[in-house]
């Protein structure tokens, strides 16, 4: 039998007065679930277990997010007693290691509860689901198991427990009877279900447990440390990608759910994934790049000297200062007619999109609206990058000449060889999978020191299946380049493909190659694809939009630009650090650590 001192019934009033159980986790503290007291700020609290120790009133401190989050999840609360238990009645509930319920050898367990005319509380056989799963990515299954009591209104934010140890895995969160009998029919037993919200995730809601749990990746104390500077803190970056940039590599899946702060982030790398063979464990990577992040603060300074006091991370490199400073220009077919269609351009600075300034254009006018905006943009740029300028266009739209644009015959150049100019395509940056692979891409692609074309000839058999299935793999780096426009059969499924695959490049020429193949394998493609390889080994894919910026250039400098083999080029060029996402509201932080160089390389 266990002395569990510090199990609470838990009871509120009013037109609905509701009961449920809970556990002491300080001298003031108590954890219950959030429906328990849902809608309510105040509860009674007993420690039934202390009969003549007397009631004390509490106040709701913190709620999880239940009832918005699928499923039940972040059904948790945190009560306030208006005065500490002293230790002599009552300590804390001790926590069991992580994740020590689940396994082939799951441990027996057991719940406590106040069900309906069991006001002194009762306790519940219960086991874990055989071939359960995490429900809304953090709920655990359990079912009745044995004769006695089974789960039922009143158990709900109570502990579940190892029986044998009586230490605590989580708490109750729901009981269901899955066995409908009837008005007056017990011939039949009712079969219980409940839910689990174990340790690992309370944490997450209640970071004050993160230092009682035993089996986090570091020290109870260093653990302390760092929930004392990260819970609460302002998420200064995007907490999914801070976690994909410290697992970098490591193949580590995302968390179910989206975290939604640093914390939340930080506790599922202390306490979900394991410590890497002869590596440092990746939280210690996280730590450094929330400081770097973070600029000056008491945040950054705390966690570099919070990291200073645990070695064993090798010295990241640092993350890449922003080189471009970005003009968004956003084309779409407008609905006020045909030939219309709706602009809006805006500037980047931090990963941020500025204010856009949107009109409806007609199409004879597009061209001189644009440029003329560009130009009030362009004014309005800190110095400290070169400036770039992204049109995101339709599908249908991508082989417009953008980069040929010019506003009358006062121009001296083209749009693309004054100002680096790139395209994006609308439809994958709308999509959020897709954006997905194309940052993984960039994960691999951040530290290769040339650009390696994938080059795609006129007399190729063109299968964009095959060439989805070439390019997806995250390891390799290989960037298509096409030898005609992507405008109908056969390149623009070909461009479909690459885009799918998460490919961040794609080039390609303006002009569609004229050659009777039948008499030539060479033609001005051919020879347009060598020449780019050749000039684009040696670039890295983050520099590409400056080289062909200088490419445009070169072609405008001949003598005769229309007979350059760069005359027309097209660079399809997508970073989400610099272009951010329309479904991540943070600043984009890479998705990988970069490689280190040796010296000499």
């Amino acid at each position: 039998m266990q002395d569990v001192l510090w199990l609470a019934r838990i009871s509120t009033d009013g037109p609905a007065p509701t009961t449920g159980a809970g556990s002491l986790i300080s001298d003031r503290q108590v954890l219950t679930c959030a429906h328990v007291v849902h809608e309510r700020s105040r509860a009674l609290v007993r420690l039934v277990n202390r009969p003549d120790h007397p009631a004390l009133g509490a106040t709701v401190v913190r709620r999880g997010p239940w009832p918005d989050r699928p499923g039940g999840a972040g059904d948790v609360a945190v009560l306030e007693l208006d005065r500490p238990v002293p230790a002599h009645i009552a300590g804390p509930a001790p926590f069991a290691p992580l994740h020590s319920w689940a396994g082939l050898k799951a441990p027996q367990l057991a719940a406590y509860g106040f069900p309906a005319g069991h006001d002194g509380g009762l306790s519940s056989e219960v086991r874990l689901t055989r071939g359960g799963f995490r429900i809304g990515g953090e709920l655990v299954q359990l079912e009745h198991d044995g004769t006695g009591m089974p789960l039922s209104p009143g158990f709900s934010g109570g502990p579940v427990v190892i029986a044998a140890t009586g230490e605590v895995v989580g708490i109750v969160t729901a009981a269901q009877d899955t066995l409908w009998r009837g008005s007056g029919d017990r011939s039949r037993p009712a079969v219980r279900l409940g839910q689990m919200l174990p340790g690992e995730a309370l944490a997450r809601y209640v970071p004050e447990l993160a230092e009682r749990i035993p089996g986090a990746a570091l020290p109870p104390e260093a653990v302390r440390e760092l929930r004392l500077l990260l819970a609460g803190a302002a998420t200064v970056a995007d907490p999914l990608e801070l976690y994909r940039a410290a697992v970098g590599r490591l193949g580590c899946p995302d968390p179910p759910t989206r975290p939604d702060s640093l914390w939340e982030a930080c506790w599922y790398l202390l306490s979900e994934v394991p410590q890497p063979p002869g590596q440092p464990h990746p939280v210690l990577d996280f730590a450094e790049r929330v400081a770097e992040v973070s600029g000056a603060g008491a945040l950054a300074d705390g966690l570099r000297r919070w990291r200073a006091a645990h070695p064993g991370a090798a010295e990241l490199p640092p993350l890449n200062c922003e080189k471009w400073r970005p003009i968004l220009v956003d084309i779409t077919p407008s609905g006020a007619g045909p030939g219309m269609f709706h602009v809006a351009i805006s500037t980047i600075r931090d990963g941020v999109l500025g204010q856009p300034h949107a009109h409806t254009v007609p199409k004879p006018r597009l061209n001189t609206f644009v440029r003329d905006r560009i130009d009030q943009e362009l004014g309005q740029l800190d110095p400290d990058g070169a400036e770039l300028i992204i049109f995101a266009l339709p599908r249908k739209l991508i082989t417009l000449p953008v980069h040929s644009w010019t506003r009358r015959r006062a121009d001296f150049g083209p749009l693309g060889a004054d100002h680096a100019v790139v395209v994006v395509d609308q439809q994958r940056r709308g999509d959020p999978a897709d954006r997905r692979q194309l940052e993984i891409k960039w994960a691999a692609l951040r530290g290769e020191r040339g650009t390696l074309l994938h080059r795609i000839h006129c007399t190729d058999t063109l299968d964009g299946r095959k060439l989805y299935h070439r390019l997806r793999p995250a390891e390799r780096t290989e960037l298509p380049a096409l030898p005609g426009p992507p405008k109908g059969a056969p390149y623009e499924p070909l461009l479909a493909a690459a885009l799918k695959a998460g490919a961040p490049v794609v080039l390609w020429p303006q002009r569609v190659c004229t050659t009777d193949h039948t008499h030539s394998d060479t033609c001005r493609s051919t020879l347009f694809l060598a020449r780019l390889a050749a000039e684009l080994a040696d670039v890295p894919p983050a520099d590409l939009p400056g080289r062909i910026k200088e490419l445009r250039h070169q072609a405008e400098e001949s003598e005769d630009p229309a007979e350059h083999w760069a005359d027309g080029l097209v660079l399809l060029w997508e970073d989400p650090q610099v272009l951010p996402s329309p479904h991540r509201p943070y600043r984009v932080v890479p998705t990988a650590r970069q490689p280190r160089l040796s010296a000499g390389q």
